[in-house]
């Protein structure tokens, strides 16, 4: 009887340690085939509007989305902008 109870439990276990390393494959196929928030490169591509606005030349499209949150929020530009407020 505690044979059988033993060899049950040994079973039980085996197919919990395959199941959860399927599931594991899964959810990694899963991430590995999921890279559409990395596709734009908003980091690496230039501000589309560099072309209508002078403080856009040079920045990437995320540093035109923080200049844009920024200037949203009122914080300072530069050093010396924020010494001034400051004062």
């Amino acid at each position: 009887m505690v044979k059988r109870l033993l060899v049950r439990a040994g079973i039980g276990l085996a197919l919990a340690a395959v199941a959860r390393v399927g599931i594991q494959k899964l959810l990694g196929a899963n991430r590995e085939e999921d890279h559409t928030y990395l596709e734009p490169r908003w980091d690496e591509t230039p501000s589309v509007d560099a072309d209508k606005d002078m403080d856009e030349v040079g920045l990437t499209q995320l540093d035109s989305i923080y200049r844009a949150e920024w200037q949203a929020n009122a914080y300072p530009r530069s050093e010396a902008e924020r010494r001034a407020l400051e004062e």
